[in-house]
């Protein structure tokens, strides 16, 4: 069994969007942008979920404007993908989110362009997400952007 816990300190904040980052590099290997990514983390709504006392994943929330939220980042541990984790850490996101906002939205790289994300669209597609847009250049042509957005009810 897991839990869920907001994290309000600042420095709490970064270190664990690191940790887990660090154990997914398949997702996060550009060294700039995993940085922007944990000290980013700082400024936003982060929830961390832990398997007794260790740190399995966590997401964080952005506000990208007065109808929409943004996932800014998720991330589970390689060794507890698949346990219902993520989904679990995106439904208290959307508790939060869905106080302030109707939509949500992540930016991820778009389906057909490199295998591991194509895991994370099914992911997101299979929790009630749905592609709005592709920007091909908005982060560089090996890495299309794609924008997935839902309706919180």
């Amino acid at each position: 069994m897991f839990t869920i816990e907001e994290v309000k300190d600042e420095d709490q904040k970064m270190a664990v969007v690191a940790e887990v980052l660090k154990d997914l590099p398949e997702w996060f290997g550009i060294p700039e942008s995993t940085q922007a990514y944990i000290e980013g983390a700082k400024e936003l709504q982060v929830w961390a979920a832990y398997q007794e006392s260790e740190l399995t994943g966590f997401v964080s929330l952005s506000y990208s404007s007065e109808e929409c939220a943004e996932i800014d980042c998720l991330g589970v541990k390689k060794a507890y993908q698949g346990r219902g984790i993520g989904s679990q850490l995106l439904a208290t996101l959307e508790r939060e989110a869905g106080k302030q906002v109707d939509y949500l939205q992540v930016k991820t790289v778009a389906e057909g362009s490199n295998k591991d994300y194509d895991r994370t669209n099914v992911f997101y597609r299979s929790v009630g997400f749905k592609k709005l847009e592709i920007f091909p250049q908005l982060w560089d042509s090996q890495n299309p952007c794609q924008i997935l957005i839902k309706k919180i009810v």
